[in-house]
């Protein structure tokens, strides 16, 4: 499974900022009640790990997205600290049938993560018929912006680092080190971008391209959905991130608060 997630990491497009695509590859190589929900992950011993999900209080639901940002992510992954898409959608649909909720809260402290499913619950998101707001906890990048974007208003605090509006695929050439152990991969195929990125071999100038055009779709993908819902400064998308006010400058955010019980008290149902 770490194999799957590792090979997942270098091979596809990825919303996520390069020091967390860096932290999380070393990771994985090294080794309802009271209004609150939780969601389920697995530690290294594959003991049940309860993570904090979707509280309802005073009105709000909140719902944390942190951590990285995946798509049918096992127990272990999420006990390791990443957030899967199909939880924080279950939670917005609880949150959308329960009358005692007027308004949804994301609670964002993420890095990004991988395209799969992200512009899909930016979609849910923007179809939330409740007040939605979104509050940088701490770093709002990459997949994670995507998702606050889409909300009515985005507040941030004075450091709250906020943008990376971009995408990269990191691929590894690794035939220097196959050429040093006295190895040669014969790679045999049928179509000409079949095999891409097979260890040992290295990209021709076609699958590169294939590659690289893939990743111009998504990232014009991410800049269209963001320009439908916010008036961003185009030389603002090129993977920069923003703090604070220089957030609010470039379009990136609306409000700036001192902390997260000033955000609460800004927007609790009137």
């Amino acid at each position: 499974m770490l194999e799957k997630i590792l090979r997942t990491l270098r091979s596809e497009p990825l919303a996520l900022t390069a020091p967390a695509f860096a932290s999380i590859t070393s990771l994985f190589e090294g080794r309802l009640a009271n209004g609150e929900f939780s969601r389920d992950g697995t530690d290294m011993c594959g003991g049940k790990v309860d993570i904090a999900g979707m509280t309802i209080a005073d009105g709000i639901a909140q719902i944390p997205i942190r951590g990285a940002i995946g798509q049918g992510l096992n127990g272990f992954a999420k006990g390791m600290g990443a957030v899967d898409v199909e939880d924080v959608e279950t939670e917005i649909n609880l949150a959308e049938a329960d009358p005692s909720v007027k308004v949804i809260a994301f609670i964002i402290d993420s890095p990004g993560g991988m395209v799969s499913g992200t512009p899909e619950l930016a979609s849910r998101i923007k179809s939330i018929k409740k007040s939605k707001y979104a509050f940088a906890a701490g770093q709002t990048a990459s997949a994670a912006y995507w998702l606050a974007s889409q909300a009515d208003a985005i507040f941030v605090t004075e450091t709250s680092d906020v943008g990376s509006i971009g995408v990269y695929l990191a691929a590894m050439d690794e035939t220097e080190a196959y050429r040093a152990q006295g190895l040669k991969v014969d790679l045999i195929k049928a179509g000409k971008l079949k095999g891409i990125g097979f260890p040992g071999t290295a990209m021709g100038k076609d699958q590169r391209e294939h590659l690289q055009a893939r990743v111009d779709d998504i990232h014009n993908m991410f800049k269209s959905q963001v320009q439908k819902s916010r008036r961003v400064k185009v030389d603002a998308m090129e993977g920069q991130t923003f703090m604070g006010q220089g957030a609010i400058d470039a379009g990136l955010a609306d409000y700036l608060v001192s902390n997260k019980s000033e955000f609460l008290k800004m927007i609790a149902p009137k």
